[in-house]
């Protein structure tokens, strides 16, 4: 629970107002540099946490309700991508593709982690590689107007790829939980395997209800401007609800929020829901600059120090496993020539769920194992600061060589 009491809300207010500010600048800075915003975000909140301990760790955790807020927007959003109208306009082929680059860059990362480090972590991380970042792919589709079979696989595939890491996480998570808990020798498979099948239960459970709640309150909504803040009004009511229910309940506050967002986008009229989505990105962004500069704040050198050689074994099995996975999936499904050279390469960006993904993972285990939560955390922000750098560049290559650039 968080412990704030009166005397600390100057001090919140004062750091909240200094985290947006200086996240802001430096993903301005970062943008400018030809880098996405996120990565401006990360090194602001190394400026203001390891590097000038501007804010501390008792005044991190203060800050932890924004990081949980953050998620639920952000896993609702991934919710949104699941409209059955649009999957089936994909067909089986991107789903197929989806679930072979997803699982196996899991089996891949968690494999080679088991050499250097425990089962918990091995499989928690292996969860958190599968996802992959839509926004700056999306931006740079933008950007360079790109077409063909590259890009209208990948952009389905970026659509669905979170849904499947967020159920993977949820799995493995409760799997991971139990292994750092208690003694492997002591481990029952059906003990082993409750848990994480009562979260996602819960989690399914909670989803629906809210999504349905939801989903139907926005169709009694006339279109018109008004309706765009009523909207607004009854998403933001929907994610606080979610999230603060499996809290309560211990439902997966990332799996909840997605269900409901999936359960809304496939009730409403999507050209009415439309109005909703241009609003809600007018709500979003300052909350994703806390969030994300609130992470790299978050990120420890002592910690990453000692575990310098499973971070970069992380990055290569991702990285391995996203191009291994994809190339398999196109060949199941006979996709073209571009498809299977170039899609793995395109699926490498990493942001906000992942590093969603981590925080959930350390709140999970911090009453356990605080380092080995603290561990997953940091690796994963060295990830998403690697492949924020990274990633983009080889995007663009392989639109280049795909010959999709306009």
């Amino acid at each position: 629970m968080f412990l704030v009491t009166v005397e600390h809300f100057p001090m919140i207010i004062f750091h909240i107002g200094t985290i947006m500010l200086v996240g802001l600048v430096f993903g301005k800075l970062a943008e400018y540099l030809k880098l996405p915003d996120v990565t401006g975000y990360l090194i602001a909140g190394l400026l203001l946490g390891p590097i000038t301990h501007f804010i501390s760790g008792e005044e991190l955790e203060n800050l932890s309700l924004i990081s949980y807020l953050a998620l639920g927007f952000i896993a609702f959003q991934v919710g949104n991508e699941l409209w059955l109208g649009k999957l089936k306009k994909s067909g089986k082929k991107i789903v197929i593709i989806t679930l072979f680059q997803a699982v196996i860059t899991t089996i891949v990362v968690s494999g080679l982690l088991m050499f250097v480090t425990n089962i918990s972590v091995a499989l928690i991380l292996g969860a958190i590689a599968a996802a992959t970042a839509p926004a700056p792919i999306m931006m740079l589709i933008n950007k360079y107007r790109t077409k063909g079979d590259l890009t209208n696989t990948l952009v389905p595939v970026v659509g669905l790829d979170d849904a499947v890491g967020v159920i993977l996480f949820g799995v493995l998570l409760s799997l991971g939980v139990n292994f750092a808990s208690q003694e492997e020798e002591t481990i029952h498979f059906l003990e082993m395997i409750k848990e994480p099948f009562l979260e996602i239960g819960y989690s399914i459970g909670l989803g629906l209800i809210t999504g349905l709640m939801s989903g139907f309150a926005i169709r009694t909504i006339t279109k018109n401007k008004e309706a765009q803040v009523k909207h607004l009004d009854v998403i933001i009511i929907t994610v606080f609800i979610t999230v603060g229910l499996a809290l309560i309940v211990g439902a997966s506050p990332i799996l909840t929020p997605m269900i409901a967002g999936a359960v809304v986008t496939n009730l409403i009229n999507k050209d009415t829901y439309v109005l909703e989505e241009q609003t809600i990105r007018f709500f979003i962004p300052p909350l994703m600059i806390l969030f994300f500069t609130i992470s790299g704040a978050q990120l420890s050198f002592s910690v990453l120090s000692s575990a310098g050689l499973i971070a970069l074994i992380y990055i290569l099995g991702r990285l391995l496993g996203k191009v291994g996975g994809s190339f398999i999936g196109a060949n199941v499904v006979n996709a073209s020539a571009n498809v299977k050279k170039y899609l793995g390469f395109s699926m490498l960006p990493q942001s906000g769920v992942a590093i969603g993904l981590a925080i959930a993972a350390n709140a999970a285990l911090i009453n356990i194992d605080n380092e080995m939560g603290e561990l997953i955390h940091n690796i994963t922000l060295v990830s998403v600061l690697f492949f924020a750098l990274v990633g983009p560049v080889l995007v663009k290559i392989a639109f280049s060589k795909a010959g999709e650039i306009s």
